[in-house]
């Protein structure tokens, strides 16, 4: 393993710990007791801290995923290129077999 990857691992790695750090703290920090309600059903109660940092991770993961749809859709359209290369190579050899063949 590089060196470069090796620091950029400590790096994320460090980063994760201090995101973590941050939220303990901000958990801690907020020990206020709350029941939101989410679309008229009240939620069961937890402190401020934790129902902030867990709409804030499930904003992450639907914008994660909502951040894929465009890299599917290139890659079903790269997949029909490639279907539509190998259509035409195979052409092109049929063609050349024939011109030969005169």
């Amino acid at each position: 393993m590089s060196f470069l990857r090796w620091l950029l691992r400590l790096f994320y790695g460090l980063l994760a710990l201090l995101c973590i750090a941050v939220g303990v703290y901000f958990a801690v920090d907020n020990p206020d007791t709350i029941a939101p309600n989410f679309a008229g059903h009240a939620m069961p109660p937890g402190s401020v801290g934790f129902w902030l940092i867990g709409a804030l991770l499930v904003g992450l993961l639907i914008g994660f995923i909502v951040s894929l749809l465009p890299f599917y859709a290139e890659r079903r359209r790269a997949r029909g290129l490639e279907r539509q290369l190998q259509r035409l190579e195979r052409e092109l050899y049929t063609v050349r077999r024939q011109v030969s063949a005169d």
